[in-house]
């Protein structure tokens, strides 16, 4: 990131972001470091928190994630999908040009398969923001919410009492909708590089 950045814009105050997520544990929020790299962290940092904005995104992610190709893979997933409500506070927008330069990024670094240069900026942002919103490099068109450090679920309907803590919820188990493989932008498909 630049080094004459003073301070970084963030979302409007007051809202949130209601936001999907597919996993496979008991619980959506990862607690410990992680284990494996991802696109804006390395394995060892600090729990990397991944949602997506909309369920076709979630499960777009799976289907990029995991490589499925068909509706006959498809059919093979039966996958647990999360909905957490997520406060705007502290979430820097990096769909937004201006703050794409401040951080030394770019529309294409956003969702590029080599993840060298999210998990530079993911370092040092880290640091500096609760989470960002990006981007989704799976459904064009699409966006998704990235957030750092640990988080915990509390019921739908509860009051936070910590910063750390979301309203969450399971909402389905099955597979992703029929027809959505025909729209993800699979790795190692970005020749047209469009976002939209």
């Amino acid at each position: 990131m630049a080094s004459e950045q003073t301070a970084l814009p963030f979302a409007d105050k007051g809202t949130s972001y209601t936001a999907f997520r597919f996993c496979s544990y008991d619980v959506p929020f990862r607690a410990r470091n992680s284990t494996n790299d991802g696109r804006w962290h390395r394995a060892g940092d600090g729990p990397t928190q991944y949602w997506s904005l909309c369920p076709e995104a979630a499960w777009a992610g799976l289907i990029r994630y995991e490589g499925l190709k068909t509706e006959k893979e498809l059919d093979q997933v039966r996958m647990p999908l999360w909905v957490s409500r997520i406060p705007s506070s502290g979430l820097l927008d990096l769909r937004d040009p201006d703050i794409q330069r401040r951080c030394g990024l770019s529309d294409e670094a956003l969702i590029a398969d080599d993840w060298s240069r999210t998990q530079d900026a993911g370092a040092q942002l880290r640091n500096q923001v609760v989470g960002i919103i990006t981007y989704c490099a799976a459904l064009p068109g699409h966006a998704n919410v990235t957030l750092f450090g640990a988080r915990r679920a509390v019921d739908w309907h509860s009051r936070r009492s910590l910063a750390s803590t979301l309203p969450t919820s399971r909402v389905a188990i099955g597979r992703p909708p029929v027809g959505l493989v025909d729209h993800v932008r699979h790795i190692g498909a970005l020749q047209d590089n469009s976002l939209f």
